[in-house]
Order: C-alpha cells, then sequence, then structure tokens
C-alpha cells in the first residue's frame, strides 16, 4: 500500500511541474502540408491498389481454373518420362513469378 501512494505522489509532483508547450505555427502549417500531401497520394494511388488487387485475384482464379480443367494432362506429363522437357520452362516459371511477386511487394512496401 505504501509504495502505491508513494507512486501517487511522485506521478502528482510530475504532473505539477510539467508544463506543455505547444508547438510553432509553422511547425502546425508544416505537418497540416504534409498531412494534406499524403491523403492527396492516398486518393491519387488508391485505383492503382485496387487494380492491382483485382487482376492479383483474376490471375488467382485463371491459375485455379487452368489447374481444374487441365489437371489430369498436367499431372501425367509431371509423372511421365516428358518431366525433363518441361523442367527448364517449369523452374523459368517459378523463377518469373517470385520477380513478379517481389517488385510488387516492393511497389506497395512504398506506398
Amino acid at each position: 500500500m505504501n509504495n502505491d501512494r508513494d507512486l501517487d505522489l511522485l506521478i502528482k509532483q510530475m504532473a505539477a511541474g510539467h508544463q506543455p508547450e505547444l508547438p510553432s505555427p509553422g511547425l502546425i502549417w508544416w505537418r497540416a502540408q504534409l498531412l494534406r500531401k499524403q491523403a492527396e497520394q492516398e486518393r491519387i494511388e488508391r485505383p492503382a491498389m485496387i487494380m492491382r488487387m483485382v487482376s492479383s485475384a483474376a490471375c488467382v482464379l485463371v491459375v485455379l481454373a487452368l489447374w481444374l480443367s487441365q489437371g489430369r494432362t498436367l499431372w501425367s506429363a509431371l509423372t511421365g518420362p516428358g518431366l525433363p522437357m518441361l523442367l527448364p520452362f517449369l523452374a523459368g516459371g517459378l523463377l518469373l513469378t517470385v520477380v513478379v511477386l517481389v517488385l510488387l511487394w516492393r511497389t506497395s512496401a512504398r506506398v
């Protein structure tokens, strides 16, 4: 109990000794300008972000549709003797996918 009273007294003393200072009008104006510019940038970039999400969803849907319609053919090609012929294409597709995802991640991280 004694520690709570000491802590309460210490907090009250610290609060009594604190004199809040308002920032200068120039700083307030500068911050307001930054916030206004950020809001404008978000408003301008919003359609691009929406289209990026829509195109990503469309790509996922196309891949799923192709997988569902051609899954058996793909499985037979992967398990058959033609696999060594497909490996460069699979590796290239995987590399291209990774590059595109990294570029998308980097551009969305800057926003």
